[in-house]
């Protein structure tokens, strides 16, 4: 049996000794355990009587909530392997995902499925408690896309243009789990907030640390995850006492707190930070609101999920440390350019003379990704083979020192990929597409902060002699193919980029956007009462009280975080859902309130 497999004997062992305790808490309403029991085999049924199996790739297009999570541990409980579709993401990038994986199967809504033209082969659609096989796979032997212990494909962002697979073994994630869940005292009783994307492996941190400890899971719409605005209403009365997410989301939720002049809350027990450089500020304002929380820093690639953490003490100063190795794991420190394998790494937790050590991370485990779907070449420059104990060790490209007490501190990337809101985004990916564009002769990208020290990538762009690049239609063909946070959020046009004494583009002499006026629209009177309202909602979010009605969103230095804060806000003033992408496809009022206007005809 596969170990991810467990997962499911725990819930059904939870729902029989406490079937009435709750599991998923979300938009859909609460969701015990009997229930979810319940869901999870109706649904794993319908995988199998579609004549899906080990080693095939399903499709996940399902809606956060309790019916996406039955049909993870459905797949889970199958053996087969799923990647998650995140509703918000544009269609082009899903086609970049399908076309890579090629599923077998879509496990998607009835609704879904009417729209899922030339979908694989195998289409299953649940919804509540109910599971239809609408197509099934084909019969007899056919190959095996992905090794039959896979758990599921990751995709993050890579440099080639394109995304990349990660190829996730059974059992990593449940390990990492556990862990987590017993160091952060996860129990039935407990209730989780899950706030990362379905598509992330945190998500699967989060969702299955919680349902193997019997904790409930709270799962926001996607709208109100990322915005603390409209997160914290939300939460109101369903007790979260742990959080698992990125400095900027907690820094969000606790402005949005002391905005509303909420009381400190006793209630919460542990915050486990990851993703982002962590600072004592962020841990001060957190204790501030939670007092007696344990507050954590954690890190790990996707390549792994966790590899080490650090509980903060109370008296902490500056940035704060990576941490020590969590057990199973251990990590190494080399040379940042050695391109030789493994052995003779120096660092290793615990190990003499390991003190002051700086270099880059090697992580050396058995709970290691398997490497790159359809990138051997990629696979084998970052992963090991097997060493004679069996384990394999994976190059991160992080730096870090080893303090004297064994702890690491980050110290940054040897190459330019970054971390936005806990999403890995290799920046080449967005300057080939930027590059491919007519009329771009080069383009850089690099990412600035805003005002509460949120990261956004930035576009630097040298057109072709005598071209001129319409920013706003290179804006929107970006926000059609990528996911909302590696959109630019500022564009910058130089006669030519600065290059280094090599001829390498030089990142440090690129201006930085927050130094730069922001362009406007032509004024105008707003002409409709929805452009009238949803100016407000603009004027609100952007900060601005000069606004016209055909000023562009992204010209006023909007990003994707305020686009979630439009979209929620559309949601209370006018009662109609709105993807976060319309606000990028319709960037100015007169164009998204038109859009609000038509939306009523499309559902």
């Amino acid at each position: 049996m596969m170990f991810d497999a467990e997962i499911g004997q725990r819930v059904a062992e939870h729902a029989a000794q406490a079937p009435g305790s709750p599991a998923v808490v979300s938009a859909e309403g609460v969701l015990t355990y009997h229930g979810l029991a319940t869901r999870m085999e109706r649904y794993r049924e319908a995988l199998m009587a579609a004549g899906l199996r080990p080693g095939d790739v399903v499709a996940m297009a399902l809606p956060d909530g309790a019916t996406g999570i039955a049909a993870m541990l459905a797949a889970f409980t199958a053996g087969t392997a799923f990647v998650w579709l995140d509703e918000d993401q544009p269609a082009a990038r899903h086609r970049a995902i399908l076309e890579d994986c090629g599923p077998t199967g879509l496990v998607t809504t009835p609704a879904g499925a009417e729209r899922a033209a030339g979908s694989p082969p195998a289409v299953v659609t649940v919804q509540g408690d109910g599971a239809a096989v609408v197509s099934a796979a084909p019969s007899g032997p056919r190959a095996e896309t992905v090794p039959r212990d896979t758990s599921c494909l990751v995709y993050t962002s890579g440099s080639t243009g394109r995304p990349k697979g990660i190829v996730q073994r059974s059992g990593n994630l449940l390990h990492f789990a556990r862990w987590l869940a017993s160091e952060t005292g996860l129990r039935r009783g407990s209730h989780m907030l899950q706030l990362a994307r379905l598509s992330y492996d945190a998500a699967y941190l989060e969702i299955l640390s919680a349902l193997d400890a019997g904790a409930a899971i709270v799962i926001p719409p996607p709208t109100v995850k990322p915005d603390g605005a409209s997160l914290l209403p939300w939460l109101d009365g369903r007790e979260v006492t742990h959080v698992f997410c990125v400095p900027t989301l907690i820094r969000r939720l606790l402005l949005a707190r002391e905005s509303a002049g909420e009381p400190p809350d006793l209630g919460m027990r542990a915050v486990s930070l990851y993703g982002e450089p962590l600072h004592s500020s962020t841990v001060d304002q957190v204790r501030a609101h939670f007092p007696g929380t344990a507050v954590y820093n954690m890190y790990g690639p996707a390549e792994t999920t966790v590899a080490t953490f650090h509980l903060v003490e109370p008296d902490c100063a500056g940035d704060i440390p990576i941490g020590r190795d969590i057990p199973g794991v251990e990590t190494l420190l080399r040379a940042a350019d050695s391109t030789s394998g493994a052995s003779g790494a120096s660092g290793a937790s615990g190990a003499s003379g390991a003190s002051d050590d700086e270099g880059e991370v090697w992580i050396r485990t058995r709970f290691l990704a398997r490497g790159y779907l359809g990138r051997p070449a990629e696979t084998a420059a970052v992963f090991s083979a097997k060493d004679e104990s069996g384990l394999r060790t994976y190059r991160t490209g992080d730096l870090a020192r080893r303090r004297p007490d064994g702890a690491l501190v980050f110290l940054g990337r040897r190459d330019h990929q970054v971390k936005i809101r806990g999403a890995r985004v290799e920046l080449a990916e967005i300057e080939a597409v930027l590059r491919a564009e007519p009329g771009v002769a080069q383009a850089a990208v690099g990412v600035f902060s805003d005002e509460q020290g949120t990261v956004h990538p930035a576009a630097y762009l040298e057109p072709v002699s005598a071209a001129k690049v319409d920013v706003r239609v290179l804006h929107r063909h970006l926000a059609s193919v990528l996911p909302a946070y590696m959109v630019p959020a500022a564009y910058v046009m130089l006669d030519k980029l600065p290059l280094t004494a090599t001829g390498k583009i030089d990142r440090n002499r690129l201006p930085d956007p927050n130094t730069l006026t922001s362009g406007t629209g032509a004024r105008g009177a707003f002409e409709t009462e929805t452009e009238r309202r949803l100016a407000a909602i603009w004027r609100e979010v952007l900060d601005r009280e000069e606004l016209g009605p055909d000023d562009d969103f992204f010209e006023l230095k909007g990003h994707s975080l305020m686009a979630v804060r439009i979209a929620a806000a559309v949601i209370g003033e006018f009662g109609v859902e709105i993807p976060v992408r319309a606000v990028f496809e319709h960037p100015t009022v007169r164009e998204l309130a038109a859009y609000i206007d038509e939306e009523p005809s499309r559902s």
